[in-house]
């Protein structure tokens, strides 16, 4: 394990509007979620300097600053490969001296996990069609210092940005499915160990939200659900939801389909773009 010294811990991270994260090419345009998907070019974390090495990707995450600045945190698909946190300036050039690594440790539970982590560094949580697994870090950004907590065993499911709730989408049947979004409280953020499975706060049948593909579900930003499934007609696509009363799974508005290159990975928004994780590739897509 190691930790990267140089960083100062603290980082604010505003949440990028509908309309912002659209403008220059990335994000939500004018044709919605159902616009997006064309690849734009491919990103190489471990283009940035210092970066420790990296296998597959099938998870990332951004906070992101009010200067557009901010942090990128990618999971390696590899069973005890590398969890890196990095700290961007510039998102346009990885390999630009400004980039650098706050810290990283050899910490992935593997292949089948997406990724949140607390706008003030403070947790991680791991997530997707296996039991989730969240961590404190006592030292905010030093994944050196994470401590795994006390969490009941929940598959296909994600923990908010925010540590306040979790969510588990149930999908049976074949086409067209019937999908229930499951939703749990917690009094204190990041601490789910006295959640009941059986009993959720809240319960929502969602059409649209499959699990195709048993890859659970994420969000990417606090007032947005999405997951990967194949389409009814051809490729793959990122189901998305946004709240329009914050955490109220009952108020969910449908925004369309992302079309993205795989099933299993996850997306993270950065400003002007899309960054799409894909559990094949040691690289990123950045999507327009």
């Amino acid at each position: 394990m190691r930790r990267v010294v140089g960083h100062d811990g603290a980082l604010s991270s505003p949440l990028l509007s509908l309309g912002s994260a659209g403008q220059a090419g990335g994000g939500f345009g004018a044709a919605g979620i159902a616009g997006m998907g064309f690849l734009k070019r491919t990103i190489r974390p471990r283009d940035v300097p210092g970066s420790p090495t990296t296998g597959y990707i099938p998870g990332i995450f951004t906070v992101v600053n009010s200067d557009g600045t901010g942090k990128l945190i990618i999971n390696s698909a590899t069973t005890g490969g590398n969890i890196v946190i990095y700290d961007i300036q510039n998102w346009d050039d990885f390999s630009d001296p400004a980039n650098s690594v706050v810290s990283y440790a050899p910490m992935s539970p593997g292949s089948s996990y997406r990724i949140t982590m607390a706008s003030d560094g403070s947790h991680i949580a791991f997530f997707g069609s296996s039991p989730c697994r969240i961590y404190g870090l006592s030292t905010p950004w030093d994944l050196t210092t994470a401590v795994q907590l006390s969490i009941p065993s929940v598959r296909y499911a994600c923990v908010s940005p925010d540590g306040a709730f979790l969510l588990r989408i149930l999908t049976v049947g074949s086409s067209p499915y019937v999908t229930t979004l499951e939703k749990w409280n917690v009094a204190t953020p990041w601490d789910f160990s006295g959640i009941d499975v059986d009993a959720p706060d809240q319960s929502q049948h969602l059409p649209d939200l499959w699990n195709d593909g048993g890859h659970g579900l994420f969000m990417p930003r606090q007032d947005l659900i999405s997951t990967a499934n194949r389409t009814q007609n051809s490729g793959y696509g990122g189901q998305t939801y946004r709240f329009a009363s914050p955490g109220d799974i009952t108020t969910l508005e449908y925004m369309g389909q992302m079309q993205l290159p795989d099933s299993s990975g996850q997306i993270a928004f950065a400003p002007g773009r899309v960054l799409n994780a894909y559990a094949g590739r040691e690289y990123l897509y950045e999507l327009m």
